[in-house]
């Protein structure tokens, strides 16, 4: 890159607390407030044509109060020198379908008031080595809820002024040095470096929905940036998808309300979420600026195998032959759940549900995690450590061990496809997405990532495997709760397997699952190979309101 190309830089931002937050429980005298971060460069034109404007970034949620400590941590890459804009919303955690609005802050850095150049009329720039120390800064009210706002008000007079309503947060920034230089159309992205994080929702529709124990819906933070020819924008093949992407006309609207509806119920915030920050938090973005250094890429030492560990341990390291949904967002955003005939297919299943209907992502599809067969059992037995046999397709098993988490991350390989009808990821883009996920800081440290095509015979052969070992682990042939959906826009109702009527009515709905399966093998393969044949034409989605759509998400980034 050439020397004369503007500088950009690697900045940690840290959320430290808040005080006098608005009260949003009268009962408690309380909140459950947390901080949705959105970052922007300070000139729109700072970053790549090919990456969103505007990345995000949310705190874990405090728990019944008005003072919270919260201490996060956040590592943004590519910040031109003219700094960034941070707009924060305060909210409160609410158990109901939305959570409430506490108030907003504005913030620019560097600070126009705060950190003049010398003397001189307009503000520096960012520099290696500056830093802002801890800052406070207003969080403005009017743009609460009214409920908050007549709540904190209410609460200052009964407590006879112990509640205030000055409401402040205070944040830190520092430039942690220059951002790892980046060729081609990934140079000039602004991306999430690190941390690590780990979010786990504990669905209780779903759990209800599905019938099992516990539905668990997962979020992995990757290191960044995601490759700027991962982004794939939702195939319009049929009418009601365009209309459902744009909330158009009467069933668009439905359906985009239903989906997003649908997202927060399984992706739901609340005192059973587990919010987590995987291992030592500075060393992502040590271990991505040592990978290159002085704008070359460098051989790294040993992959992150607490990342790898976390991911096999969300995944319960593949065990009775679990297959999951996923979806990679353009920020480097994890999102997956299990899935199956069990899970409520037509439900929870759905990609767009996962992306919360974005109209653009990085890669979707299925994905299964499964051990790798050693040549040798004695020989491991006897300590003859060897590394796992993976260059065979075939060389994986299929068998549980006893005690997974004994083994190392290379003992396991990640099995990932682009499955997914609603974005149509292009197979041509799957080395890509391997290579992606194989950086020493994301899932480097398993013993194989293999990315395939969702029509690949042999793939469809192994999930075959793994829904037989899931039958048997999970009570042979005997679906154990399932749902049926009437219509596309219609909710859906559970089985019961605690009467016999409910027990009747799980097997007609397995039964219609198996038949409408069938008929849709029938006809999936020629239908997806027809829609291949259009996919340029319906991407590019030539009518008017399509032009004007791009248009508009155009100028929403900027």
């Amino acid at each position: 890159m050439p020397s004369a190309d503007p500088k950009q830089y690697t900045c940690e931002i840290v959320f430290h607390s808040a005080t006098n937050v608005p009260l949003a429980d009268l009962n408690d005298l309380a909140s459950d407030p947390y901080i949705l971060a959105i970052l922007q460069p300070a000139q729109p034109g700072a970053t790549g044509p090919n990456t969103p404007q505007s990345i995000s970034y949310r705190t874990p949620t405090a728990r019944r109060t008005l003072n919270p400590t919260f201490n996060a941590r956040w590592v943004v890459s590519g910040i031109p020198a003219s700094g960034f804009v941070l707009v924060l919303s305060l909210r409160d955690e609410d158990p109901g379908d939305r959570d409430d609005q506490l108030g907003k802050a504005v913030i620019r850095v560097p600070d126009p008031d705060r950190d003049r150049d010398g003397g001189q009329s307009g503000a520096r720039e960012l520099e290696e080595g500056w830093d802002s120390g801890e800052r406070e800064y207003k969080v403005h009210k009017r743009h609460g809820s009214l409920r908050t706002r007549a709540g904190t008000y209410v609460a200052k007079a009964i407590t006879r002024g112990r509640v205030g309503h000055r409401v402040r947060v205070l944040i830190s920034v520092r430039v942690l040095g220059l951002a790892p230089r980046l060729d081609g159309e990934d140079a000039g992205r602004i991306y999430t470096l690190g941390p690590h994080t780990f979010v786990r929702h504990f669905s209780p529709l779903a759990t209800h929905l599905t019938n099992v124990k516990s539905f668990i819906a997962n979020r992995l933070q990757l290191t960044g940036p995601v490759p700027a020819a991962l982004r794939h924008r939702y195939v319009g093949f049929k009418p009601f998808v365009k209309a459902m992407f744009r909330a158009r006309g009467i069933e668009g609207i439905l359906l985009n309300r239903a989906l997003h509806k649908q997202h927060r119920a399984i992706y739901k915030w609340d005192r059973n979420t587990i919010w987590g920050v995987i291992g030592d938090g500075s060393s992502v973005e040590k271990a991505f600026q040592k990978e290159h250094a002085n704008g070359e890429v460098l051989q790294t030492e040993k992959p992150d195998e607490t990342f790898a560990r976390k991911f096999l341990e969300m995944t319960a390291y593949g065990m009775e032959g679990r297959i999951f949904t996923y979806v990679i967002m353009l920020d480097g955003e994890w999102r997956f759940t299990e899935t199956g005939e069990e899970f409520a297919i037509q439900l929870l299943s759905k990609h767009t549900m996962h992306a919360d209907v974005a109209v653009e992502i990085a890669y979707s599809g299925e994905f299964f995690v499964r051990r790798v067969r050693r040549p040798s059992d004695t020989a491991h037995a006897q300590g003859g450590e060897q590394p796992p046999q993976i260059e065979d397709g075939e060389q994986a098993s299929e068998a549980d061990h006893p005690d997974p988490s004994s083994l190392p991350p290379s003992a396991y390989e990640l099995v990932i496809d682009n499955d997914s009808g609603t974005y149509r990821p292009s197979k041509d883009l799957l080395p890509t997405l391997a290579a992606y996920l194989s950086r020493p800081t994301n899932v480097g440290a398993l013993g194989r990532i293999r990315a395939m095509d969702g029509f690949d015979e042999r793939l469809k052969r192994w999930k075959e495997q793994r829904k037989e070992v899931k039958k048997r682990a999970r009570g042979g042939d005997k679906v154990r709760g399932a749902v049926r959906q009437a219509s596309a826009s219609s909710s859906s109702s559970s089985s019961s397997s605690s009467s016999e009527d409910g027990t009747r009515a799980a097997e007609g709905v397995s039964e219609d699952a198996e038949a409408e399966k069938r008929r849709l093998e029938e006809g999936h393969e020629r239908r997806a190979m027809a829609e291949d044949v259009q996919r340029a034409k319906d991407n590019k989605d030539e009518d008017q309101a399509a032009q004007d759509e791009r248009r508009e998400l155009d100028q929403g980034r900027g």
